[in-house]
């Protein structure tokens, strides 16, 4: 299997059916669920559903990607861009519990900051996040990106949400 980016401890690889366990495990945790307003899966071959309807990487030539440890092929979670209807391209993470606050969230997240300006050219990527949502906020802090302003998405169903900005003239100052 081919890996799309790769850090000191992580490979970024795209995401496939055989990911299912891995992510309907990842959507059945609710305490990682908590401030993403997403629903579990229901099933393991719901999940493998929706990873196999997952258009991004051919509609977009990116997407959310599977972060992998060097060190024993685990699947951490995912990190990656999305482009969304208005031309948005926001940054999302969502780890595992058992690997928070070990880095691994902000290293994938600077990888993939890096791949959007250095590869795709992007003008600008946002990050959103509920304000309680400190760990976050921090990642999104530690890839360079500063707080813009507090909005109402439909995403978090009408909750507040506060969104952080970087543009590729800031990442190259960074």
């Amino acid at each position: 299997m081919s890996f799309l980016l790769e850090t000191p401890r992580l490979f970024l690889r795209e995401l496939t059916e055989a990911d299912a366990a891995e992510m309907f495990a990842l959507n059945s945790d609710l305490e990682v669920l908590k401030f993403t307003g997403d629903v579990p899966f229901g099933t393991v071959e719901e999940a493998r559903r929706f990873l196999k309807n997952y258009l991004d990487y051919r509609k977009n030539g990116f997407g959310r990607w599977a972060v992998v440890r060097k060190s024993d092929g685990e699947i951490l979670g995912w990190c990656g861009l999305k482009r969304h209807a208005n031309g948005m391209v926001d940054l999302g993470f969502r780890l595992m519990k058992k690997h928070w606050q070990k880095g691994y969230a902000t290293e994938a997240a600077k990888a993939c900051v890096n791949f959007g300006f250095e590869t795709l050219a992007l003008a600008e990527i946002v990050g959103r996040s509920e304000p309680e949502n400190n760990a976050s906020t921090r990642v999104l802090e530690k890839c360079g990106m500063s707080f813009s302003h507090k909005e109402f998405d439909d995403l978090h169903h009408e909750k507040e949400i506060v969104v952080y900005k970087i543009s590729h003239e800031d990442f190259r100052r960074h």
